[in-house]
C-alpha cells in the first residue's frame, strides 16, 4: 500500500509543480515515464526481487497479513535492489538521450528539448526511489528493528 501511496503522490507533486510554474506540460511526458516504467514492469515480471516486491503490494492489501523476520530481510534486500536497478535505469536513460542530443549539436533548436527529455527520464527515475522506495525501505527496516528488539 505503501508504494501505491508514494506513487500517487509522487504524480500529485509533479502536477502541483507544473501548475505552479505555469509549465505542466514540460514535467508530464508519456515516452519518459514509459521508458522507466516499461523496464519497471519487466524487472518486477521477471527477477525474483520484482516478486518479492509484487508479493508485498499484494499482501499490502490485507490488514492482518504479519510479516515474520525472514520475509521482512527479503523485502529489505529487494528494495535496494530495486533501487539500484531504477536508478541504473535513469543513468542510461539520460546517458541515451545525451548520445542522441549530440546528434542535434548542428540545430539548437532540437538539442534543448531531446536534453529536457533525457533529463525527465532521471528524474521520473530519482521521483520513484524517494517517493516510493525509500519510505517503504525505511518501513521495513523499523520493522527488522522492532522485531530484533521483541526477540
Amino acid at each position: 500500500m505503501l508504494l501505491i501511496i508514494g506513487f500517487l503522490f509522487m504524480i500529485l507533486v509533479l502536477a502541483i509543480v507544473g501548475i505552479f510554474t505555469g509549465m505542466a506540460a514540460v514535467f508530464i511526458d508519456l515516452p519518459s515515464a514509459l521508458l522507466v516504467l516499461v523496464p519497471l514492469l519487466f524487472f518486477f515480471f521477471t527477477s525474483k526481487s520484482g516478486k518479492v516486491l509484487g508479493k508485498y503490494i499484494k499482501t499490502s492489501f490485507k490488514k492482518e497479513y504479519t510479516y515474520i523476520g525472514n520475509e521482512l530481510n527479503t523485502l529489505s534486500v529487494a528494495i535496494k535492489h530495486g533501487i539500484k536497478f531504477i536508478l541504473a535505469l535513469g543513468g542510461f536513460s539520460f546517458l541515451a538521450g545525451g548520445i542522441a542530443a549530440l546528434g542535434y549539436l548542428g540545430s539548437p533548436e532540437r538539442l534543448g528539448p531531446i536534453l529536457a527529455l533525457s533529463l525527465l527520464t532521471l528524474t521520473y527515475s530519482i521521483m520513484l526511489v524517494c517517493f516510493v522506495f525509500i519510505p517503504v525501505q525505511a518501513w521495513v527496516e523499523i520493522k527488522i528493528s522492532t522485531l530484533k528488539e521483541q526477540g
